[in-house]
């Protein structure tokens, strides 16, 4: 069975004063294994990172922890449990293993995914406002629940509806500068955006689900998009154009009685940094542990990795310091914005830009199937309104009243 992900043996910079007894002794049990014990855990945990990827947790969870029971302090599989479980609703165990990845492998990249995720955890185990329904109960805001909405704090308000997720007010210097790597014009000047006031964001992409709903709903002109033989449910909906996308956040805002919309060019490079300064939320360098892209290929001087070929789950990969998934690659997304070739004149207010060729409009992200230079934050791209392919959709933004 071919692997997606490679569950490498940790690097470990042990400091046997400062770890626990038990995490000595799975270091060392690890350590100690021969090639065939090592290759039989791997097996396990390569069927179980597919079974992840494809959704299947409870299958995924038995196949991480049979794996673990051979080579317990596989940083990797340490952390993709996490995921897993997490995915369960299985909180406590999530943050135990967290930690677990970052007390195995401090000052790597998985552990950085691990804090990240902890983060997340943070923000959104307590994080719905007082008096707001979990989603399985889910019912439109009240002007009271709407007004004690905090940063990080999540709500949904129907059961088809997205989840959204509250982001901070505050400023950030969008675009990017010269540097060998980057020349495109388009990303510059660099220019101060402050956002006055809160908003929502879709945690994830918006899925084939719900779309589905939406068309099943009488919105959406009934469209329904080809899924292209990967599946739909927790699948981003593909091949929507920026007019298919405005049709869906006008349904959105019918069916709840509130302004959903799409997120202007600021607002998805805000969100997508999390108030970092670097190519990427996580940092300067890319993997494809972190993202989904074509790792055939690098950027600076990244590693290579496997090229999955097709878009992911929403809910794979780890979520941003503000809760966000896959704000970098597998689909790449739509904004409000209309086409400019630079940022001259550009809001510093956060708004959409309303002028230029505005029969095209901008995307953000990158996708599955670009180049790993093309999933950085700063990066534009410009396609016509009814353009759809494979690698496009969408991810929905909702004021916030105070």
């Amino acid at each position: 069975m071919a692997a997606i992900c490679t569950f490498a043996g940790a690097a470990w910079a042990q400091s046997g004063a400062q770890a626990d007894t038990a995490l000595i002794a799975d270091r060392a049990k690890s350590g100690a294994l021969t090639p065939d014990q090592r290759a039989q855990a791997q097996r396990l945990f390569e069927l179980a990172f597919e079974l992840y990827q494809s959704g299947d947790f409870e299958s995924a969870r038995l196949g991480f922890d049979r794996g673990l029971a051979i080579d317990p302090a596989n940083s990797t599989a340490n952390f993709y449990l996490a995921e897993t479980v997490r995915r369960q609703a299985n909180n406590e165990r999530a943050r135990t293993l967290y930690n677990r990845v970052i007390a195995l492998e401090p000052n790597t990249t998985i552990a950085l995914q691990a804090e990240a995720a902890l983060k997340a955890l943070a923000g959104s185990a307590p994080g719905i406002a007082p008096g707001v329904a979990p989603s399985s109960a889910a019912v439109v805001l009240s002007p009271e629940q709407e007004r004690a909405l905090k940063p990080k704090d999540s709500f949904k308000e129907c059961p088809q509806c997205p989840e959204m997720v509250v982001m901070p007010a505050g400023s950030f210097a969008m675009g990017s500068v010269q540097e060998a790597y980057v020349t495109k014009i388009d990303e510059e000047p660099q220019h101060t955006v402050t956002f006055a006031r809160a908003f929502a964001v879709g945690r994830f992409a918006v899925t084939f689900d719900e779309w589905d709903a939406c068309a099943a709903d009488g919105g959406c002109n009934g469209y329904r998009p080809p899924d292209y033989g990967w599946g739909r449910g927790r699948q981003p909906v593909i091949f929507i154009s920026w007019n298919n996308a405005k049709t869906y956040v006008a349904w959105m805002s019918r069916k709840t009685g509130k302004t959903y919309r799409l997120l202007s060019e600021a607002e998805r490079e805000y969100v997508t940094r999390a108030g970092a300064a670097t190519a990427f939320w996580w940092g300067s360098r890319i993997s494809a542990e972190l993202a989904n892209y074509d790792a055939n290929y690098t950027f600076k001087d990244g590693p290579k990795g496997t090229f999955r070929g097709r878009p992911m789950p929403v809910d794979s990969f780890a979520p941003n310091p503000w809760g966000l998934y896959q704000v970098h690659g597998n689909v790449m997304e739509w904004t409000e914005d209309c086409y400019s070739k630079d940022y001259v004149g550009a809001p510093s207010d956060g708004s959409p830009a309303t002028s230029g060729e505005c029969d095209v409009r901008l995307t953000r992200g990158g996708s599955w199937d670009d180049l790993p230079i093309a999933l950085r934050a700063a990066k534009r791209e410009a396609r016509p309104v009814q353009h759809r392919n494979y690698a496009v959709g969408f991810r929905v933004a909702r004021d916030i009243s105070r």
